[in-house]
């Protein structure tokens, strides 16, 4: 039976769900405030977390910031109950680590249907972690290749190393928020916490990378697509992307995208994340980073275009090796593993990489990914 949290300050709201949820079965426990239902995680460790964002003592947000800083209920998953569709604090919940919301008034097949979909997806989560452990045990015991088994410990322990990321960059979300509203937020103050906030961004982005190698050779990469708000998506990516950049480079950016669309978020964050990242990379300051995200012939096409040193002749069969860099690019610092990661998360969506240019004179690769019907 699984045991869940509702965190409510409004007792008709309260009783009436937790009415709808012991009726279906669930263990039910309810809070009245963020102080009492941060008591009864730490006491009851439930199955799933619903909260109100609006709330006295210690809000949403707040809870939420201690489930994700905490080890032992970072996974928990989190859904937010809204009396509004307010975007700004639904956006910032999503960033902060919440699975989901659930817009006020929800009707009692809202409720069961989004618990059930988080619940499940735990579940899935809970049995891919448990065969990842069974895998890493057959290859102790078998004893394989020292450099696979190397791969798979550290994809598996960047998992401990997700967290407080998590939590240090949430904090600083807080902060940010908190000398905006006393009106204590200078650009002094601003430029360190977009040092934070880009500095976080690196390291989650390493981790991620870790992983992905891990899965590429174990041959475990697979295309989970789920529907997702591009414009939000990419917009997100790109904002991280000039933090990171501190604006040194122009974005022309073209979205023609429908606003919903099915993709792994996954891979495809992988994708624009590695491409324009080396477009920056390889890009002199001032110069223009093109983004175009288009459908043709029932594709998602991307384009990223630079304007930086090209890649050689000699490279170009080559680019999407591991560890290969090219003859030009031995000065700038990098793995050689970006492009590599970028084909294997293409082809895991069945989808196709190219790429044009030439010395000095910009590069351009374009991606190909079929387009997956809406799901109904």
């Amino acid at each position: 039976m699984a045991k869940i949290l509702l965190i409510e300050d409004e007792p008709t709201i309260r009783d009436e769900v937790l009415d709808w949820l012991q009726f279906e079965g669930y263990e039910a426990l309810g809070a009245p405030n963020g102080r009492l239902g941060l008591e009864l995680i730490q006491r009851e460790h439930p199955d799933l977390i619903l909260c109100d964002i609006a709330m006295p003592e210690m809000d949403g947000h707040e809870v939420l910031l201690e489930v994700r800083a905490s080890m032992r209920f970072s996974t928990i998953p989190f859904v937010f109950l809204t009396a509004s569709a307010d975007r700004e604090a639904i956006r910032k919940g999503m960033d902060m680590g919440a699975d989901d919301y659930l817009t006020k008034p929800f009707s009692h097949t809202e409720l069961l249907n989004t618990v059930r979909s988080r619940l499940r997806k735990k579940e899935i989560q809970e049995e891919q972690m448990h065969n990842r452990l069974q895998m890493l045990a057959a290859a102790l015991a078998e004893e394989r290749e020292q450099r696979l088994l190397k791969s798979r410990l550290v994809a598996m322990f960047s998992h401990d190393f997700r967290n407080p990321l998590t939590a240090i960059m949430a904090s600083a979300e807080l902060l940010e928020d908190i000398l905006r509203d006393q009106a204590n937020l200078d650009d002094h103050k601003q430029t360190y916490l977009n040092r934070i906030f880009g500095s976080v961004y690196i390291l989650t982005q390493m981790l991620d990378e870790v992983m992905v190698v891990a899965e590429m050779e174990g041959g475990q990469i697979a295309c989970l697509p789920q529907m997702i708000d591009m414009a939000s998506f990419v917009e997100k990516l790109i904002e991280e992307f000039r933090l990171i950049d501190r604006h040194a480079h122009r974005f022309n950016i073209s979205n023609n995208l429908p606003d919903h669309l099915e993709v792994d978020p996954r891979l495809l964050r992988h994708i624009l994340a590695n491409l324009i990242s080396n477009a920056l990379k390889y890009s002199p300051a001032g110069s223009t980073v093109r983004l175009d995200l288009f459908l043709r012939d029932d594709q998602i096409c991307i384009e990223v275009q630079d304007q930086g040193m090209g890649i050689p002749a000699a490279s170009m069969p080559h680019i999407f090796e591991p560890f290969h860099r090219a003859e030009n690019a031995q000065h700038l610092k990098g793995t050689g593993l970006g492009l590599s990661i970028v084909k294997e998360c293409v082809t895991a969506h069945n989808g196709q990489i190219e790429v044009q240019g030439a010395i000095n004179g910009g590069t351009m690769f374009r991606v190909a990914l079929p387009l997956v019907p809406i799901s109904i």
